[in-house]
């Protein structure tokens, strides 16, 4: 051990505290230098957008517009959404009452108004002359040679 006089010359510690005012300093430096960069690339940036959109060719005559639609049928944008409001639609028209024509008297009821009514009353029948007839028609009968038919 050493006495408390004694120094040891290869022992060295730093003789001063770092100077705040020095860190500050470099710091606004530092922003300064990038902000600088910023406003610098942003403006060249600008300049070779501009000059790049001089050079670009006109486009194409058949190249669609911005604003116009191409001619129908179109692809569906929103598959989903189109499918959603199709349904809202049914389900708008199942459940509740409204005219399919107004001239005819002809209107549209709920679904389950429906068929309550068709469970009370009974389902319809059709008449028999609209119902076709199971059995084939029969064949027409042909000339016999007695009546001058082929012999």
């Amino acid at each position: 051990m050493s006495a408390p006089g004694h120094t040891r010359p290869e022992l060295r510690y730093e003789q001063a505290d770092v100077r705040p005012a020095s860190i500050l300093r470099f710091a606004l430096a530092l922003v300064i230098v990038v902000v600088l960069s910023s406003v610098f690339l942003l403006g060249l940036f600008t300049l070779l957008a501009r000059q790049e959109r001089r050079h670009d060719p006109p486009p194409p005559p058949l190249a669609p517009q911005a604003g116009r639609l191409p001619p129908m049928p179109r692809l569906q944008s929103t598959p989903l959404q189109d499918l959603e409001e199709l349904r809202a639609e049914q389900e708008k028209e199942l459940t509740s009452y409204g005219w399919v024509d107004a001239r005819a008297g002809i209107a549209h009821i709920p679904i389950d108004e429906a068929i309550k009514i068709a469970a009370a009353r009974g389902l319809p029948h059709a008449s028999p002359a609209a119902v076709p007839s199971a059995s084939p028609p029969a064949p027409a009968p042909s000339p016999s040679p007695a009546q001058g038919g082929p012999r």
